[in-house]
């Protein structure tokens, strides 16, 4: 383990000066405890936490942003220093992106309101009811390829109030979330996240959340971040960031 930091380490410093003319943007939306503006409206989180000390083993300097998800992916698209704190690694985002590294995770589920006492215990079986999630999001490219159909079992919104809402009033019977956005997305709706229960965990829905960049973002920078995190993941400080924040450790780092 040791040679294994002393070499993320010299690649680091070498990376880092050759990209050090670099200003990164580092970009999430808002949801706490992950990434969101504080009391002092500066970007603020656990994962804001972890790209600094990214930062702080490299010879880079950045910046940091929390804005919706729609202007995130614009900014990919667009800013070739833009890295965003946490993106799932879909099949379509794959080849579209430059992925740097784990960065923590996000089970998926579908949920229902407690009162819906239907026994359903595979995504199959929820093929009887009315399923919804936002459209152009990875979840409903996930729920057509497993079979569901818009107009009759699947249900696309533009909004997660609206999904929310439909569900508390029972005119649809699911909803895909994960967990990160899940109780933070209720409150931020006025409802009452006891309400309601997960009912499928998906584990075949990508789970895994990247530190993900424009395809353009300089080698050595990119390099230099990759290390920088494997580095932290090494020497105990992504643990201690995780642990600050009372956030489990990814299964995948439970060997750290």
């Amino acid at each position: 383990m040791l040679l294994r930091v002393l070499v993320n380490v010299f690649i680091i410093v070498i990376c880092g000066q050759v990209a050090k003319a670099d200003t990164l943007t580092f970009i999430a939306e808002d949801l706490p405890p992950y990434h969101f503006i504080n009391k002092n409206n500066e970007p603020d989180g656990a994962l804001v936490d972890l790209a600094k000390a990214v930062i702080k083993h490299t010879n880079l300097s950045a910046k940091f942003e929390i804005m919706p998800m729609a202007r995130i992916f614009y900014a990919l698209e667009h800013n070739q220093n833009a890295v965003t704190l946490s993106l799932l690694k879909t099949p379509i985002r794959e080849k579209q992106l430059s992925w740097l590294g784990e960065a923590y995770f996000a089970d998926a589920y579908l949920v229902s309101l407690k009162s819906h006492t239907d026994e359903v215990s595979h995504l199959n079986h929820a093929k009887f009811y009315q399923v919804a999630t936002i459209r152009g999001y990875s979840s409903a490219y996930y729920l057509k390829e497993a079979g569901f159909v818009e107009g009759e079992n699947l249900v696309l919104v533009s909004y997660y109030q609206q999904l929310w809402q439909m569900l508390y009033k029972k005119r649809i019977d699911f909803v895909l979330t994960n967990t990160l956005t899940l109780e933070n997305e209720l409150k931020r709706s006025g409802l009452n996240p006891a309400l309601i229960t997960k009912r499928i965990h998906l584990t075949d829905y990508p789970s895994k959340l990247y530190f993900s960049a424009n395809k353009n973002l300089n080698p050595q920078t990119a390099t230099a971040i990759s290390n920088a995190l494997a580095l932290l993941k090494e020497n105990g400080e992504y643990r201690a960031i995780l642990q600050k924040w009372q956030l489990p450790l990814p299964s995948t780092a439970n060997k750290l």
